[in-house]
């Protein structure tokens, strides 16, 4: 055996005791969890690694041991600190000690963990993902969609055993004002390592027939910020982004945004909320239309009113006009009379040559002239008469016109198309402010009224 030759105990050995004397009892490290394990013991064991910072490969890796006794309050104050689970993914300080064991080689004993460092990273890694979906051009694509008037077909994405989901159906059956709405669940796993890609699954299978829905609602009724993971995630945000109709979130969580929420086209606090969203949108509109529809009830007596005023004033002017034109062709025949016997008496008186011949003239003379006039005056009576039943009859085909439209707008027509009118006292109710818990309100359907008594009021309406 040749001279300073080591069996590997002796160099493991010596390992060990070079590693207890240069390193200190406790050290700070920091590294990436790459493998998480739980024992039905209750200790924790991981690896940790640190990775190039230009490229994906590891250039350390050590095991690490977080004994039961203190696995049992670092993890509880890690997750309720970071709003994140341990697993594998996540960048963590810890304090430890190192161990050498001549059998089990290098490790480390995890003693106490700082979670503001992971809660630095996690931060991070969201301004990261954010920061690439503005860059790729994607990140406010899904808010620019046109948002349909009337959302009546929702495609829901939701675990099928939600709170929230159910809250969501019960909101939008239920609704006081009767809307009917069309949905349909696309279920999906909505938290845990598998809820990014179960959610992307769902999306795409409600884009193979997208003409048959208005818009998208992704709800989950609560839960902790530690499962919220997945709706942080650069492919999930991606998709959303993307979606060629609008996306309505209610994932249930108060405290922060998520980057899906950033993504989406709307977002709303908890599945209820986005029920109530859809169902105030169609009340809105109804009130619109009531609105539209009174003022252009006034509008058109008003007009109606109008023109009968100014077909009455053309009446009172025509005939007035009527009469002073047959005077004044009265006068001018008078004259013409006249003129023709102040000329004959002349032709009498100078002379009786031709007296009989002329005499016979004249008298023809002056009876084609009646004629011609006579037929002139008639046919101006007939033309005065004309005019003015001409114009009324025109103004009143466009009364009639007037009031084909009013009737087409008529409230009890509105009715029959599925619409009611809610009143108070008789006063239409336009606004829930005015109303409290205990009044009588009158809804006027189609066929008949409802009497109610409003037992709750959403205080977000």
């Amino acid at each position: 055996m040749k001279y300073g030759t080591l069996s590997l105990y002796e160099l493991s050995t010596k390992i060990q005791e070079a590693l207890e004397a240069n390193l200190p009892t406790i050290v700070w490290v920091t590294g990436e969890i790459s493998d998480f394990k739980e024992n039905p013991s209750g200790h924790c064991y991981l690896e940790l690694v640190e990775k190039n910072n230009d490229s994906d490969q590891s250039r350390a890796k050590a095991r690490a041991t977080i004994w039961s006794r203190s696995y049992r309050k670092l993890k509880p104050f890690f997750e309720t600190s970071t709003g994140t689970r341990l697993a594998s993914g996540i960048k963590i300080l810890v304090q430890c000690s190192v161990n050498y064991h001549p059998v089990y080689g290098l490790s480390l004993n995890i003693i106490d963990i700082d979670p503001t460092y992971t809660i630095g990273d996690i931060e991070h890694r969201r301004q990261e993902t954010i920061n690439r979906l503005i860059a790729d051009g994607v990140f406010g694509m899904n808010k620019e969609v046109d948002f349909p008037l009337l959302p009546k077909r929702i495609a829901v994405i939701s675990s099928s055993t939600a709170a929230g989901y159910q809250d969501f159906v019960h909101q939008l059956s239920n609704n006081p004002l009767g809307y009917a709405f069309v949905h349909k669940l696309f279920s999906a796993t909505m938290q845990g390592d598998k809820a990014e890609q179960s959610l992307i699954d769902a999306l795409d299978h409600i884009h193979v027939d997208l003409e048959n829905w208005d818009i998208v609602a992704i709800i989950r009724g609560g839960g902790s910020q530690i499962d919220l993971g997945c709706f942080d995630t650069y492919q999930l945000a991606n998709n959303i982004a993307q979606f060629p109709i609008p996306v309505v979130t209610g994932i249930g969580h108060e405290k922060d945004y998520s980057i899906a929420d950033m993504v989406a086209h709307s977002r709303l606090k908890t599945p209820t909320a986005v029920a109530e969203f859809l169902i105030n949108r169609f009340s809105n509109a109804e009130n619109w239309l009531v609105e539209v529809r009174e003022n252009f009830g006034d509008a058109v007596s008003n007009l109606t009113s109008q023109n009968s005023l100014f077909i009455q004033k053309i009446q009172m002017g025509i005939a007035p006009l009527l009469i002073k034109r047959i005077g004044s062709e009265n006068s001018n025949l008078h004259k013409q009379i006249l003129t023709c016997d102040a000329k004959a008496n002349l032709l009498i008186t100078k002379g009786s040559f031709g007296l009989y011949e002329s005499l016979k003239w004249i008298k023809h003379s002056v009876k084609v002239n009646l004629k011609t006039e006579g037929k002139r005056l008639n046919f101006l009576g007939i033309e005065m008469q004309s005019k003015p039943i001409e114009l009324i009859s025109r103004y009143k085909d466009r009364v009639i016109q007037f009031e084909k439209n009013a009737l087409a707008h008529d409230p009890v027509n509105l009715l029959r198309k599925g619409f009611s009118i809610t009143r108070q006292n008789g006063v239409i109710v336009r606004d829930l402010s005015k109303l409290k818990t205990g009044d009588a309100i009158e809804t006027t359907l189609a066929k008949g009224k409802l009497f109610s008594t409003i037992i709750r009021k959403n205080p977000n309406g």
